[in-house]
């Protein structure tokens, strides 16, 4: 299998749009290490606090090292605070 995408809808907590974003952009570089090849964050122009996150992966396998990877873990803890999120769906790009 290719590249896959993760999407994922997230709501921010009232008044940490601007913590959050940061913490997904610095997020994004840590993940590159891992097999992220591209992210995209977009948010509802009339709902402004629901974003949609959409990650690329080389590989299901490299998301899947990642997801376990003790270094997500750490990071969770701080996104908890700042957001909720819907469950992840994986696409396979074709």
């Amino acid at each position: 299998m290719g590249r896959v995408a993760l999407v994922q809808t997230v709501h921010l907590l009232p008044g940490k749009a601007d913590e959050a974003i940061a913490w997904l952009r610095e997020g994004e570089e840590i993940r590159k290490k891992w097999g992220l090849a591209q992210q995209l964050i977009m948010r509802k122009p009339y709902d402004p606090s629901v974003y949609m996150v959409v990650q690329v992966w080389d590989s299901e396998d490299a998301y899947k090292k990642w997801k376990t990877s003790e270094e997500r873990a750490k990071g969770l803890e701080q996104g908890r605070r700042l957001r909720v999120r819907e469950p992840s769906v994986i696409y396979e790009l074709v």
